[in-house]
């Protein structure tokens, strides 16, 4: 099926209209009209929980009488009252507008200024919109595509995730360390508290359906008794993190790193990547770079690489990370050690445990065009067989019973 095959609703206020001023700035002189627009489904039915996603196509009209073909991704969010309760407390969009707009040019003009070219995702674009909204460059005429999220990234696709991720990260401690912290609301310790009691619902209505469903991994008997005692605490845990402990390595993280929001250019008939770039920044912090490590590394890879290689992609990061800072003139004795960052991933073995509940279960679950935001995170009859699914489907008992015994023989649920 054809990402435009998928039927998705579509805003009533989404008119050709709201893009004329940036298609004027985009033409110049030569513009002289939007002559078609066309707004359809931007992703595969069953591949996005939170937000609409639309892929708009214009016909341009220019003065010589010629037809330009534009297109842009909008994403814009779903009429759903607990999503839009978030959205009102935390302006989750405006935050994601402003990392493509202001936090991102910043970190790639530190990498033009030290003689490297390092671009970490699309141009964004603002217009006069009546909702939420974030529109972005649409990346796939250039080449750009995601990685299927049932099949997992390769080892060659991994690399190059964590390659940009240790760029970002290296920026972003140097911006840290030039600059002291950042000024935005959203990047402040206590940006996110309004939006607790939500998680915790959330949470609370999840971890319902992992536990019932916790007997039927293997090797539950081991880490059975450290699960329960972890699952009451793992928001309060989560948040802790919000407010960074200055001996860590902290940097800005991603915040939400996983398969659908990477997307990769290839160059001829190779199978590997020639480039990489993140889309859906809607929830950055500074923390420690534990966190998008372990969100990245346990909810993406291929399960044949997952924990076998996870030292070994450590390692790579942590090469990639030291070079970049190097790079940038970051001062020495504050870069990490392999040693210290594998401290990190210990202190912050939680993140894991939050991955496997959060994340996994809806990255590892067969596409259904009946799944819904409302069904994935409240209680109802509809959504009981949906969660039901999540937790309870043979890709994720695989991946969820070597990742829980993992955690457990790290220590990870010790807290």
């Amino acid at each position: 099926m054809s990402e435009e095959s998928g039927t998705v609703p579509v805003p009533s206020w989404l008119k050709a209209e709201l893009f004329e001023k940036l298609a004027n700035e985009h033409f110049g002189d030569k513009y002289i009209g939007i002559k078609s627009f066309k707004p359809v489904a931007g992703l595969k039915p069953g591949e996005n929980y939170s937000s609409i996603m639309l892929r708009l196509h214009f016909e341009v009209e220019l003065s010589d009488l010629t037809i330009e073909n534009v297109s842009y991704m909008l994403k814009t969010p779903h009429d759903f009252e607990l999503y839009r309760e978030i959205l009102k407390k935390n302006n989750m969009f405006v935050v994601e507008r402003e990392v493509f707009l202001q936090v991102i040019p910043e970190l790639e003009k530190m990498y033009k200024d030290a003689g490297l070219e390092v671009q970490f995702g699309a141009k964004a674009y603002e217009i006069d919109a009546p909702d939420e909204y974030v529109l972005l460059q649409d990346l796939r005429p250039f080449g750009f595509k995601n990685v299927d999220r049932l099949v997992g990234l390769d080892m060659a696709h991994t690399k190059s995730v964590l390659k940009k991720m240790a760029q970002w990260h290296a920026a972003s401690a140097n911006r840290l360390h030039l600059k002291g912290p950042y000024t935005q609301h959203y990047l402040q310790p206590t940006y996110t508290d309004s939006m607790k009691d939500n998680i915790e619902q959330v949470a609370e209505t999840l971890g319902k359906y992992f536990l019932k469903c916790l007997p039927l991994y293997e090797g539950y008997e081991e880490y059975c008794e450290a699960v329960h005692k972890i699952q009451p605490k793992i928001v309060d845990l989560m948040y802790a993190m919000n407010t960074p402990d200055p001996k860590d390595f902290n940097a800005l993280n991603h915040g939400d790193c996983w398969t659908n929001n990477i997307m990769f250019r290839y160059e001829g008939e190779s199978p590997e990547p020639a480039e990489t770039y993140f889309v859906d920044l809607q929830l950055p912090r500074v923390t420690s770079v534990a966190y998008d490590l372990m969100y990245f590394l346990l909810g993406s890879t291929k399960f044949e690489i997952q924990l076998s290689q996870f030292d070994y992609f450590i390692k790579y990061y942590h090469d990639q990370l030291v070079e970049h800072l190097r790079l940038l003139k970051y001062p020495e004795v504050k870069t990490p050690s392999l040693r210290f960052l594998h401290t990190q991933l210990l202190k912050y073995g939680r993140v894991g445990y939050h991955t496997a509940l959060m994340l996994c279960p809806p990255v590892l679950l067969d596409r259904t065009d009946e799944a819904n935001l409302s069904d994935f995170v409240t209680e109802s009859d509809n959504g009981d067989g949906l969660k039901m699914a999540m937790y309870s489907n043979a890709r994720y008992k695989k991946h969820v019973s070597a990742i829980l015994t993992w955690l457990n023989n790290r220590g990870a649920f010790q807290f």
